[in-house]
This record gives structure tokens, sequence and C-alpha cells, in this order.
């Protein structure tokens, strides 16, 4: 997948600047169209030649769009999919129970280093829910990793995609047994109390 650097050219002669910007925004701004920023390759140079104000160059890197998620939308995502008790924010971000209210109201916006954090989790999230993980929210505090937990690895900006990508095999390997015993099945009440927060055994910290 690809994304795209937007370089300035000089050039000789009056060109309306404005219009170029709205054709490079309508272009990479579609959804779902030839001009998608995996198609970079294709429709690239075609934009180039039409506005010679600008060069678009595509780069192999790993992320097509940009996350533009406000630190609210971060934090619901956190929630929805996770559901972390809000002590657990407050000890993971290093703040106040009334601070995560107020960045969760957008009164407030968290200092960089606080929303990197946040962005971390959210991402950890956005993968659970892809892989359709169940029950995420018992992976949070599994000591999996050499004593720490995701959310230990998150408060010391440590959280990497082989700790995520950990946790998600796990869970299908968790998930996969819960259905072979049959409790699904069972009239009792669901309980996550089958699963456990100790290390998981032979996991590999990445």
């Amino acid at each position: 997948m690809y994304t795209a650097t937007l370089v300035h050219r000089p050039v000789s002669g009056p060109r309306p600047l404005h219009a170029a910007v709205g054709v490079i925004a309508f272009a990479l701004g579609g959804t779902g169209s030839i001009y998608a920023f995996s198609q970079a390759n294709a429709w690239g140079p075609v934009l180039d030649a039409r506005i010679p104000n600008f060069s678009v160059r595509t780069l192999g890197v790993s992320t097509a769009r940009p996350d533009i998620r406000s630190a609210a939308e971060h934090i619901a995502n956190i929630r929805q999919v996770l559901n972390p008790a809000i002590a657990d924010l407050v000890s993971v971000f290093g703040v106040s129970r009334q601070a995560i209210y107020k960045w969760i109201s957008g009164e407030s916006t968290p200092e960089d280093n606080k929303l990197e954090r946040i962005r971390s989790l959210s991402l950890a999230a956005d993968a659970f829910q892809k892989a359709q993980v169940m029950r995420a929210s018992s992976l949070l505090k599994m000591k999996a990793f050499d004593g720490q937990s995701l959310l230990d690895l998150v408060s010391v900006g440590n959280l990497a995609d082989s700790h995520i990508q950990a946790l998600i095999s796990e869970a299908q390997v968790m998930d996969a047994a819960y259905s072979r015993s049959g409790l699904g099945k069972s009239k009792a009440r669901p309980s996550d109390d089958w699963r456990t927060e100790l290390s998981i055994p032979g996991s590999s910290e990445g």
C-alpha cells in the first residue's frame, strides 16, 4: 500500500495555486475511486503532468491513509472495543479521572506524549476488532510479556505490533478451546473466569 507526498516544484508563468490544490484534494479525497492511494503508481504521473506545480511521489509504507481521528474518537474506540475501566485509563495515561472525562467530552486535548499512548491503545483496539477477537477486554491485563501486560506496555510506550499479534493469536486459541469445551452451549451465565491474567506459556515478546 502507498501514501502520497506532495512536493512543490516551481514553474514559470502564472498558474492559480488554488486550482492545483483543488484538483489534488479531489483526487486524494475520493473514496473507493481510481485515485485511491493504493493506485498512486497509475494515476500519479497523469496528475503530475496536468499540475506542474506539484509532483506526486509514491512511497513504500504500510499506511495508505493518515489516521486523523481526534483524541476523543480514539478513546471512544478504546472504550467500545476494549472496555477498560476508567481507573485503568488513568493509570496508563498518567492523568486524573477528570482529565480523562475532559478528553472524552472534547473539552481539552491531551499532551503529545499522552496522545501517542492513546493512539497506540486505539490501534491495538483496531487490530483486535479486525481480527474479530471476542472479549478483547480480557487481554488488557494478561501478563504475557515478561510480566508485563498490554496496558503496561502502552504506559511506557513500548507496545509493538508483535505484542498485539501475539495476543490475537492467544485469543484465537482460547476461543477455539472455549468452543470445543461446549461452554458456549451451556445455559449458565457467560463468564470470563476461565481466562487468565497469567503469562501466556511459550509466548514471544517479539
